[in-house]
């Protein structure tokens, strides 16, 4: 799986939309609209940010 899927299905799985991902996240929903098509890449400190609303382990250890 990649990691806009990972995104797209973890923002479903905890019921958030785009905007309030994107207000969450502190970018604008259609920067998360790109990234979850793939049109953009997120900055690392864009994507750690993502990580911690979403509760998606950076490391693969279980640990955001």
């Amino acid at each position: 799986m990649n990691y806009r899927t990972l995104i797209r299905e973890k923002r479903k799985e905890k019921g958030l939309s785009q905007e309030r991902l994107a207000k969450l996240v502190q970018v604008s929903q259609p920067f998360i609209a790109e990234i979850e098509s793939g049109r953009k890449k997120p900055s690392v400190d864009v994507l750690m940010r993502i990580c911690a609303v979403l509760d998606i382990s950076l490391f693969g250890n279980g640990e955001p």
